[in-house]
Parts: C-alpha cells; sequence; structure tokens
C-alpha cells in the first residue's frame, strides 16, 4: 500500500512538472537576430480607463491616511444639526455618517402619536434632503421626556 501511494504521489509530481508549451496561435512570435519575444500583451480595453486611477483616502474611509490630512464630516453634522434646531419644538440627537449614509436622531417635547410621528420624521427627511443632498439620510424622531 505505501508503495502504491507513493507511486501515485510521484506520478501526480511529475504530472505537475510537464512542460506545457503554448501554440503560436495563443501569443504573437517575433525574432530579431535568432533571438524569439514573445508579446503576450492581451488587449485590455476593460482596464485601461481604471489605469490611471489611484485610491485615496477620500475614495475609501479604511485607507490609512499617510499625509496628515483627516477627513472630516464635522462641517456635514453641524449642518444637519442646525437643520433639526431650525424646526421649533426639536432638538437635534445623535448625528452618525458612515460613507454615504447618515443617521439622524432629533427629539420633540411631548407624546406624539405613530402618525404625527411618521408625519415629523417626513419633514425632518425632506429638509435635510434640501440641505445635505450628498447623503443617504435616516432620520428617528424620538419623545423627549427630559
Amino acid at each position: 500500500m505505501k508503495k502504491l501511494s507513493i507511486f501515485l504521489l510521484m506520478l501526480a509530481f511529475m504530472a505537475g512538472c510537464a512542460n506545457n508549451k503554448a501554440t503560436e496561435s495563443e501569443y504573437d512570435h517575433e525574432s530579431r537576430d535568432g533571438v524569439s519575444f514573445i508579446n503576450n500583451d492581451l488587449d485590455r480595453t476593460e482596464d485601461n480607463d481604471t489605469m490611471d486611477r489611484s485610491m485615496s483616502g477620500d475614495q475609501n474611509p479604511n485607507f490609512i491616511n499617510f499625509d496628515g490630512k483627516r477627513v472630516d464630516n464635522q462641517d456635514d453634522i453641524d449642518q444637519a444639526r442646525k437643520v433639526i434646531a431650525a424646526h421649533e419644538g426639536y432638538r437635534p440627537g445623535a448625528v452618525w455618517i458612515n460613507g454615504e449614509d447618515m443617521w439622524v436622531t432629533a427629539y420633540r417635547k411631548g407624546e406624539m402619536t405613530h402618525q404625527e410621528k411618521m408625519d415629523s420624521q417626513a419633514r425632518l427627511h425632506k429638509d435635510l434632503i434640501k440641505a445635505l443632498p450628498s447623503y443617504h439620510v435616516e432620520v428617528k424622531v424620538q419623545e423627549d421626556r427630559t
């Protein structure tokens, strides 16, 4: 049994080391002064428009920032808080930004029915979209019980 398994292992090893010569139809051959060159440069038209792009911290929030310039969303957070504060009876809560998504919490004094809560969320959502059109805004209105 050992001899059979060693034989099969050697056979598999030798098959992996087989000489796989490419046919002339796969590559373009060019020869100069007795030297044969193989041109295997494929036509990569789909990759040509992405060749000049580079990744920066503005494009990928997980990219390590080596230049010391911090990507800061504090201005957008302050703008969202101003929009909420402009509505009478509301106070801004937590504002979170993750890429293109913004989650906003607003507090309103007093008790609200479900319909009032939905209407106030829609009103705030509309105003936040006008003020910050580059974000996908999710608004949550809660009762302020303080």
